[in-house]
């Protein structure tokens, strides 16, 4: 036992955060990896999600310490949609306590699905809306419906999150950002901001299995470094296709557990 916890379920949850700090280095998608690993160990739906979200939280600081240059340029502009993420992550992160597990289950297929759409169309929707590319600025009563839309995607993050960074970017040029390296900086800014009010509420509410998400968490900081470092030889084309079918898998499996399997009634 190791923490309280049987050792090849300490394996595979530290295991997960490696792999999935990693592959957030390269391409994204780490959430299909941690998330299904605590529902594998028996970790209860909401508990697992919330868990999930408190062990990679950590990694995430890193990448914004990178970032501090980039964002030190657009400093008025990290505030004001921090402040709107802030509000939406609060928001997510409190429907996700109050649904309860049977209602969260039941949308975990569609958010897999979801998630996995958007990685696998990331580039369409960036060049569809001109990601890095200069343009008009938008009117007052665009910004306004960006602003709703920013929200709207910090409340998504709160509860969930999978493939978070994928609608930003978009969302975030729209709103003005023209340079593709700041508009990456904020994108992980706000990302890291969205799960960090969510794991302070998460952390306060009782709602987290500590034993395995250290365990995760240790996993997620080593991959954060070593291997981020190993990840960058791998090329970033096929780990990005091993992530979008995993994503596929693992929404169909849950698609059959939770809706299709017999037994379920």
């Amino acid at each position: 036992m190791l923490l309280g916890l049987p050792y090849f379920d300490a394996l595979l949850l530290f295991g997960a955060g490696l792999l999935a700090a990693a592959a957030n280095a390269i391409a994204g998608g780490g959430t299909f990896l941690t998330f299904p690993a605590f529902l594998a160990t028996g970790v209860p739906a909401v508990i697992a999600n919330a868990s999930n979200a408190v062990a990679i939280w950590p990694g995430r600081l890193l990448v914004i310490a990178a970032y501090r240059r980039e964002l030190a340029r657009q400093t008025k502009r990290a505030l004001r949609t921090g402040l709107i993420c802030v509000a939406g992550g609060i928001v997510g992160a409190l429907v996700l306590l109050q649904s309860g597990d049977k209602a969260f289950l039941r949308t975990v297929p569609w958010l897999l699905l979801i998630a996995t759409l958007l990685l696998l169309f990331d580039r369409a929707i960036q060049r569809r809306f001109g990601v890095g590319k200069p343009g008009s600025e938008p009117s007052w009563a665009w910004r306004a419906a960006l602003t709703a839309a920013l929200f709207l995607c910090a409340a998504y993050g709160g509860f969930f999150g999978g493939g978070l960074g994928v609608i930003l970017m978009p969302l975030l040029s729209l709103s003005g950002v023209r340079d593709i390296q700041e508009l990456n900086a904020l994108k992980n800014l706000l990302v890291a901001l969205i799960a960090g009010v969510a794991v302070v509420i998460f952390i306060a509410s009782g709602a987290v299995s500590w034993p395995g998400t250290l365990v995760m968490m240790a996993g997620a900081l080593i991959g954060g470094y070593g291997g981020g470092a190993a990840a960058r030889h791998i090329p970033a084309p096929a780990l990005r296709t091993v992530i979008i079918v995993c994503g596929f898998a693992l929404s169909m499996y849950y698609f059959w557990d939770i809706y299709l399997r017999p037994t379920k009634g």
